[in-house]
């Protein structure tokens, strides 16, 4: 008898928040005196935790805006964008944790029943809409009851509420570990009204297609790449992996 399932397995992912910040105070540190001449800047942030997790911005947007991209009813999550120009007020960027089977399971689809449940929270603490805190209420778990001198840049709305409400504790506490320590990396990092908003939760794919080394699944013609099926984290290393395929296939059916 056929097996008409693909092998797939859970693997490791992030999950966390975005952080929104001036640009001008991105460009200022980054740049020095020089800013004003030079176009808006980006960083890359890491961080060990005293837990051991891995703590990292990812996918860092100068000059644009928060995204809700939700895809599914009544779940939320969120990503960022920047125009063409990056000419927007704000930075924002991924902060995310690291996190295993050990916080979700063994299950294939465990990591994925985990996002579900963090986006189905997200949705109804933000009453549909995008769940927003100032920096200074996150780290003291209070919501906030107003914004501070930084203004949201979304696309989409935003809605006043307390993060930890949807963050298991340890992702918190890993979050203000090190985004306090990231303010003494980047000037302002960590000011009280940098605002942060949940839930990012699609750094990359929970489940990995198992491939040979073929790199062909267990069910012949069948060629899984890219981010979606566990083999990269963002756009270039996905298109990495695709020409990777395509060189196999080429080697195996050329004739």
């Amino acid at each position: 008898m056929l097996n008409n399932y693909l092998d797939i397995k859970s693997k490791p992912f992030a999950i966390g928040v975005r952080i929104s910040h001036p640009q001008k105070w991105i460009n200022e540190n980054q740049y020095g005196p020089m800013a004003k001449y030079l176009p808006p800047a980006d960083y890359k942030l890491t961080y060990e935790a005293q837990s051991g997790r891995g703590v990292y911005s990812f996918c860092m947007c100068p000059g644009g805006f928060v995204v809700n991209s939700s895809s599914e009813d009544k779940a939320l999550c969120i990503n960022g964008m920047s125009n063409y120009k990056r000419d927007e007020a704000n930075a924002n960027s991924a902060i995310i944790v690291t996190i295993d089977s050990k916080d979700y399971g063994d299950n294939p689809l465990s990591g994925i029943e985990f996002q579900r449940k963090l986006e189905h929270l997200a949705y109804e603490k933000g009453e549909g809409f995008i769940p927003t805190q100032r920096w200074e209420d996150f780290k003291n778990n209070t919501s906030s009851k107003a914004l501070g001198s930084i203004n949201p840049i979304y696309k989409g709305n935003y809605h006043l509420a307390n993060l930890h409400e949807i963050l298991p504790d340890y992702i918190c506490h890993d979050l203000i570990e090190a985004i306090d320590n990231f303010g003494r990396k980047i000037k302002g990092f960590n000011d009280n009204d940098a605002l942060v908003s949940a839930v990012e939760s699609r750094t990359s794919s929970p489940v990995r297609i198992m491939r040979d080394e073929t790199l062909m699944t267990n069910i012949k013609g069948i060629y899984p790449c890219g981010e979606g099926a566990g083999y990269a984290g963002g756009i270039t290393s996905s298109a990495i992996d695709g020409i990777k395929v395509a060189h196999s296939i080429i080697e195996n059916y050329y004739i």
